[in-house]
């Protein structure tokens, strides 16, 4: 399956500051893959608010569903 990894800034307990958006993740995805997704399609339940992996799920039409893995790292500080 296909995997996105995001780099996003974190402080305590792994609690991003800001959260990870289906927008976030259709532009990750279309950077590292050349894949376009229309953000709408992707089913986030709620915007990802802290560092770890999670699947979501693209529905492009009423059959075809793939789900691909959604990690987020904590991006390096200067």
């Amino acid at each position: 399956g296909i995997e996105v990894t995001l780099k996003a800034r974190a402080g305590a307990k792994d609690r991003l500051y800001g959260s990870i958006t289906s927008a976030d993740i259709a532009a990750e995805l279309e950077a590292t893959t050349g894949l376009v997704v229309d953000k709408r399609k992707m089913e986030l339940a709620e915007a990802i608010r802290q560092l770890g992996s999670y699947e979501v799920t693209i529905r492009l039409t009423k059959d075809i569903v793939p789900k691909i893995k959604v990690t987020v790292i904590e991006k390096e500080t200067d």
